[in-house]
């Protein structure tokens, strides 16, 4: 039997508790604000706020760019804070109200009130351990503020936020500002539900009501936005027609996406969780390394990365839940055993060299690939 991973048993304790708990209610309000609203089939998140416009650049893995230098998603990364899930959220509820190029002036409070029909601490999941009996709700609601709260100066001091009763009183009440980070404390740029022409990626609306953006972890959900990107603006034709995919280098995940290995490895989760389909190149193990690995050698081609059609339209905790479960029984990240995948019958390798496909001074590995797409072999 594998050895037990203290993380894994940790996030399974947290996500059993919160299906008992407020997880439920809270997928159930989110559906009931889509369904009252305008029903957006996507929510549109502009590019700036989870890639830069330009590479910066990153010499060494274990130099990350300064936490400046990255987008505002990639600075919300954080083990416990719910800040980048609480915006993403926000983004939701706009768009649930407000037509793309309309403005949205937050009609919500913080906490719930007699008066308003949803608030974010309704649209927001989170727990609190068992401190002994008599207090237990007690512990919820004070754990759950605390949270929030923390939440709120976090977007606050990114400037994605601009409270209404003056700073660090985000709790009164808060005004959503544009999530390309332009605002400024002296100026914030109101927020504006992104038009056609803009630059954006689409987060399918069951992120929302199927609660996956409260049983991800925030580097998932930093990846999943990066991989949503790539797929939109990167992407790949494949020898089969119906197959497209997308790759991210080391040097633009971490120069544009500003991710870490540690977000990167989430595609194993990812995959498992069924919202992604990862094709490996067939010299390449699971855990990233190669059979025969050489430094000159030309094969050394990035994971491929398709979105796995109608992944999200499953109930995010039970699907986390099973693999988790798994996980912690077997030690790998993996799929049901029965669990269909669209691409189980191919493999990719790199397509070979033609006489016209010079090799000094000619195409790259890369344009090699634009130009005749990866090579899908059936493995019938």
């Amino acid at each position: 039997m594998p050895p037990k991973d203290g993380k894994v048993e940790v996030r399974l304790e947290t996500l059993r508790a919160l299906r008992r708990g407020e997880l439920p209610a809270v997928t159930a309000e989110a559906l009931r604000l889509w369904q009252e609203g305008h029903q957006p089939a996507d929510i549109r998140v502009r590019r700036a706020y989870l890639r830069n416009d330009k590479i910066e650049s990153v010499e060494d893995e274990r130099k990350p760019l300064p936490m400046e230098q990255r987008p505002l998603a990639a600075r919300m990364i954080t083990p416990k804070g719910v800040a980048l899930k609480l915006h993403l959220t926000l983004l939701f509820a706009a768009q649930c109200s407000a037509k793309p190029g309309k403005a949205w002036k937050n009609p919500y409070p913080v906490e719930p009130t007699p008066q308003s029909d949803h608030s974010w601490m309704g649209l927001t999941a989170t727990i609190a351990k068992y401190r002994g009996p008599g207090i237990q709700g007690a512990s919820v609601a004070t754990n759950k503020r605390r949270q929030v709260t923390e939440a709120l100066k976090k977007l606050e001091g990114l400037n994605l936020i601009r409270p209404t009763k003056g700073p660090g009183r985000g709790r009164q009440g808060f005004h959503l500002l544009h999530e390309n980070g332009k605002s400024t404390p002296a100026a914030g740029v109101p927020y504006v539900v992104p038009t056609d022409a803009e630059p954006f990626v689409e987060v399918p609306r069951e992120f929302f009501t199927e609660g996956w953006v409260h049983v991800l972890t925030t580097s998932e959900i930093a990846a999943l936005l990066m991989w949503l990107d790539a797929l939109k603006y990167d992407w790949m034709p494949t020898a089969d027609p119906s197959l497209f995919v997308t790759r991210v280098t080391s040097a633009v995940r971490q120069g544009a996406y500003g991710l870490g290995r540690e977000a990167y490895e989430t595609h194993q989760q990812l995959d498992a969780f069924q919202l992604l389909d990862v094709l490996r190149p067939e010299k390449r193990h699971d855990d990233g390394k190669w059979q025969k690995f050489a430094q000159d050698s030309s094969d050394l081609a990035c994971h491929r990365v398709a979105l796995t059609p109608s992944g999200f339209s499953r109930d995010a905790g039970e699907v986390v839940q099973e693999v988790l479960q798994r996980r912690d029984a077997r030690g790998d990240w993996s799929r049901p055993p029965f669990a269909t995948r669209r691409y189980w019958k191919i493999v990719l390798r790199k397509p070979e060299r033609g006489p016209d496909d010079q090799r000094e001074g000619g195409l790259s590995d890369l344009d090699l690939e634009r130009k005749h797409g990866m090579v899908v072999d059936s493995l019938e």
